[in-house]
């Protein structure tokens, strides 16, 4: 395994802040039209390619789980490219909350760019926290399946999914703004569904995540701290979800494990059964956790179900969501799953893959008062560790993505 990501190079607040300005530059020049008019705008801030690239200096060579415009993004798919491109980053994955819509804008994007793109989509189950990331590392093929009546009901599925987190995050945001009331926001500062319509740009759906945002904007920091939420992942924990659970509009009800996956296990097998090279991988485990409610036990289980029913390939582990206690724990579970998998157990072609290079990117500002996530970084901030973010690959980039590529080909050749 490589060693553990930390700040050795380009350590330091100073470096930390020089990196946070270039990165901040990079949003608002976001506002271009073109690729020439977004280096345009850097330029006139002083910030040529290669100057950016010296100042924000990712720690990693790629990014395989970021959102888009999409899902719950604020990034449109050709504009994702942009940022791998000028960030130095060689291979992005784009993989939006159950949507293909924007995989060909940035494969092209990224394609003129000099960039590799993998089409991929996260699929949401009836369990809180328990989502699955599916990669397609054959472009053209994937291309060619969404033609096909098969990929046609895929994307069928897909547009259910997507009409389903629209209407429960429109029942959602009365909710928030309950709690809100509650905690002394005055009524006049509730989230609206205007900030929801611009937000997304007048495109639907609206996702739940979105309001975790906008909440997390109304606390200030004495609140924040008096509650124990200081970024949108707690908010959307501790607040979204519940309210998500009580509206019966979200998983999380405590339902087994085979009905909750039901809908996407049926939608993997028809994948598989297309010939259609692909690849399945567990999202962000500590979220069984933290939204799941599950012990490391139950997560155990999980991992070993999805191995044995979903066709599971591979865990995240080292993603923005992880600590170096939590990778240890990931790496045991997949090591035991894999066992299994080598005794002839579970039905597989091989050990789980250990997926880094993860972030989860949604919307570009670093910092700790934002708490977001950046692309090629994970947490970004000024805390120590956090200063080059905190992805933790476990493995060299090229050899995960010829590992998927490899297991891709078994699995359809399988099928």
């Amino acid at each position: 395994m490589m060693p553990t990501v930390s700040d050795k190079t380009g350590d330091g607040l100073a470096a930390y802040r020089l990196r946070e300005r270039a990165l901040y530059a990079l949003r608002d020049a976001l506002a271009a039209d073109s690729w020439d008019d977004f280096c345009a705008l850097l330029a006139r801030c002083d910030l040529p390619e290669a100057r950016v690239r010296q100042m924000a200096a990712p720690p990693v060579p790629m990014d395989l789980h970021l959102h888009s415009t999409y899902s719950d993004g604020q990034v449109p798919p050709r504009k994702l490219a942009w940022l791998a491109r000028i960030l130095g980053l060689r291979t992005i994955g784009l993989t939006d909350h159950d949507s293909v819509t924007g995989t060909r804008e940035v494969y092209s994007e990224a394609m003129l760019l000099g960039v590799s793109a993998l089409p991929g989509v996260e699929l949401s189950t009836d369990r809180a926290g328990l989502e699955i990331l599916v990669y397609f590392p054959d472009a053209g093929a994937f291309f060619d399946f969404l033609t096909t009546p098969a990929g046609r009901r895929f994307a069928k599925y897909l547009a259910r999914k997507q009409d389903a987190v629209h209407e429960a995050t429109l029942k959602v945001v009365g909710s928030v703004n309950r709690w809100l009331k509650k905690q002394g926001i005055p009524t006049d500062r509730a989230v609206t569904e205007a900030e929801l319509d611009a937000w997304f740009g007048g495109q639907t759906p609206y996702y739940p995540g979105t309001v975790a945002v906008l909440g997390l904007a109304r606390l200030d920091e004495a609140r924040r701290k008096r509650l124990g939420i200081r970024d949108p992942r707690t908010f959307n924990t501790k607040v979204v979800t519940p309210a998500l659970k009580r509206l019966g509009a979200a998983a999380g009800a405590r339902i087994g494990l085979a009905e909750a996956t039901q809908d996407v296990r049926r939608q993997i097998a028809a994948l598989r059964k297309a010939d259609l090279p692909a690849v399945v991988i567990l999202s962000h485990p500590k979220e069984l956790v933290t939204k799941g409610r599950m012990t490391l036990g139950q997560v155990a289980e999980t991992v070993r179900y999805l191995a044995e029913k979903a066709t599971l390939d591979g865990v995240e582990v080292g993603c923005s969501r992880d600590d170096a206690s939590d990778v240890r724990v990931w790496n045991e579970m997949i090591e035991e799953t894999s066992a299994e998998i080598a005794a002839g157990r579970i039905d597989a072609p091989g050990p789980l893959l250990v997926a880094s290079y993860s972030s989860d990117f949604h919307v570009l500002a670093p910092g700790r008062a934002t708490g977001e996530i950046t692309l090629g970084f994970g947490l970004l901030d000024e805390r120590p560790g956090h200063q080059c973010g905190n992805l933790r690959p476990q493995t060299p980039a090229d050899e995960l993505l010829e590992a998927m590529r490899q297991r891709a080909a078994v699995r359809a050749r399988r099928a």
